[in-house]
C-alpha cells in the first residue's frame, strides 16, 4: 500500500514537471503568435524601419523562434529569465516585486474562507433544515452570480467613499501597514471563495452522513469530537481541499481585475501591461511562474486531500 502511493506521488511529480514545461512551450509560441512588434512598441509608430530593425538586433529579435526558444530554455537552467524588453528590469526582479503582492491577497482570501466556510458548510450539511438549506443556496447563488468587479466597485464606493476605511488607491509592501490596502479586495475575494467552499463542503457533509461508516461510529459510541473530526468533517474535507487548490491557482491570473481596480502592484497587473506592449520575456517568465505555481498547489492539493481520505486518488 505505501509503495503503491509512493509510485503514485513520484508519477504525479513526472507528470508536474511534464505539465510545467508545456506551460513554457505553449507561452513562449503564443505570445509570438499575438500581434505586435516589441521593438515598434518600444519605439512607436513614427520610427523609421533602421532604428527598429536596430533595436530588435539589440533584443535579439532578429533571429528565428527556434534559435530564441534553445536561447530562452538555456538560460533557465542558470536561472536566467531574461531581461525586460521595455524597461530593461531583469524579469526574475519584476517577479520578486509583484508575486508577494498577487500571493499574499490569495493567501489572505483563502485563509479567510477557511475559516468562514468550515463552520457554515458543516452547518449546512449536518443540520439539513430545509430553510436553512433554501437561505443559504439563494444567497450564495446571488454572490456566485454577481461579478466581482461589481462587488469591487460597491465596496470601494461604501467603504472607501462614505466611510474612509479604505484607501481608494496606493500601496505600502511592509507589513501590517500594507494590511490597510488589502483587506478590501482580500474581502471581495474571500466573499466570492466562502460561497464556492461553503456550497462544496456542505453537499459533502451531506454525502458523508450516508455512508456505512458513519453509522458505525454512532453505534460503537465514538466520543462527540473525535466523531465530529474523524467520521464528518475529515473525510468531506477532502474533495473541499482540491477544490481550494485549484481555486488558488486559477486566482493568480483572476486576481489582475482587482489589482486594477484597487491598483495594487500585483503580478497580475504586470502581465496585463506586459503583453500590452509585447514585452516577451515579461510574460513568458510570469506564465512560467504562474505554471508552476498552479502545478505545485494542484499536487498539494492531491496530497492533503490523500491524507484526509485514502479513498481519494492521487
Amino acid at each position: 500500500m505505501k509503495n503503491q502511493a509512493l509510485r503514485k506521488i513520484l508519477g504525479r511529480l513526472v507528470r508536474a514537471f511534464s505539465v510545467s514545461f508545456w506551460v513554457m512551450f505553449i507561452s513562449f509560441t503564443i505570445i509570438r503568435l499575438t500581434p505586435g512588434d516589441p521593438a515598434t512598441a518600444r519605439l512607436g509608430v513614427e520610427a523609421g524601419k533602421a532604428a527598429t530593425d536596430a533595436l530588435r538586433k539589440q533584443l535579439k529579435l532578429d533571429v528565428n523562434p527556434i534559435q530564441q526558444f534553445f536561447s530562452y530554455t538555456n538560460g533557465l537552467f542558470h536561472g536566467d529569465l531574461g531581461i525586460s524588453l521595455q524597461t530593461g528590469r531583469p524579469v526574475l526582479d519584476i517577479v520578486k516585486s509583484t508575486l508577494p503582492v498577487t500571493l499574499t491577497l490569495i493567501l489572505l482570501s483563502t485563509a479567510a474562507a477557511v475559516i468562514i466556510s468550515i463552520p457554515i458548510g458543516t452547518y449546512i450539511g449536518w443540520s439539513g433544515k430545509s430553510s436553512s438549506v433554501y437561505a443559504f443556496r439563494t444567497l450564495t447563488s446571488i454572490i456566485l452570480a454577481t461579478p466581482n468587479f461589481f462587488i469591487a466597485m460597491i465596496g470601494i464606493l461604501f467603504f472607501s467613499v462614505r466611510v474612509n476605511w479604505a484607501p481608494v488607491f496606493g500601496y505600502t509592501p511592509q507589513f501590517p501597514g500594507n494590511l490597510k490596502y488589502l483587506w478590501l479586495p482580500v474581502a471581495v475575494n474571500t466573499l466570492i471563495m466562502t460561497a464556492v467552499v461553503s456550497r462544496v463542503l456542505s453537499s459533502s457533509v451531506l454525502e458523508t452522513k450516508g455512508e456505512e461508516f458513519v453509522e458505525t461510529g454512532i453505534i460503537r459510541g465514538v466520543g462527540r469530537i473525535r466523531f465530529f473530526w474523524f467520521y464528518i468533517l475529515k473525510p468531506s474535507l477532502a474533495p473541499t481541499v482540491v477544490l481550494l487548490s485549484y481555486m488558488m491557482g486559477t486566482m493568480l491570473g483572476a486576481t489582475v481585475i482587482l489589482e486594477t481596480i484597487f491598483t495594487l502592484p500585483g503580478i497580475g497587473r504586470e502581465m496585463i501591461g506586459a503583453v500590452l506592449t509585447s514585452d516577451y520575456p515579461v510574460v513568458q517568465g510570469i506564465l512560467l511562474f504562474f505554471g508552476f505555481i498552479t502545478v505545485a498547489l494542484s499536487f498539494t492539493g492531491d496530497l492533503i486531500a490523500f491524507w484526509l481520505d485514502r479513498r481519494v486518488k492521487i
